[in-house]
């Protein structure tokens, strides 16, 4: 599930590979990027960084017993991303970084799934 990514570094929109069984725990990710949303992400954003599944589970857990908000498995992928070695070697506080956004959102997550998910991967 990286066709925006791929798409990002190649310069046009491109589609899921066909081995990708599209098989995450961020179900909102599951999509591709289209006709509105392409041009977008080719003109305004710099970089896409990917993380792992069990990085979007610990995420997606920290801000549920941190903030004791519910949000869902794809909102917990920026998170992962702000909390990861690449965002961060990246995007120092020695650079002028100050402030970062993260869309933080739980319409779509069946609490009992993701919280068997993170038990079985001993999170």
């Amino acid at each position: 599930m990286d066709d925006a990514k791929r798409s990002k570094e190649a310069g046009v929109l491109l589609k899921h590979s066909s081995d990708n069984k599209l098989n995450s725990v961020a179900d909102g990710l599951k999509t591709t990027l289209g006709p509105n949303t392409w041009p977008i992400v080719r003109d305004y954003v710099d970089e896409i960084i990917t993380v792992s599944e069990e990085d979007i589970l610990r995420a997606t857990k920290l801000i549920w017993e941190r903030l004791k908000v519910c949000i869902e498995p794809s909102a917990g992928v920026g998170v992962a991303v702000a909390l990861g070695q690449e965002f961060q070697s990246k995007y120092r506080l020695e650079d002028g970084i100050r402030k970062i956004g993260i869309i933080l959102c739980g319409g779509n997550v069946d609490i009992l799934t993701i919280a068997k998910l993170m038990e079985d991967g001993g999170l």
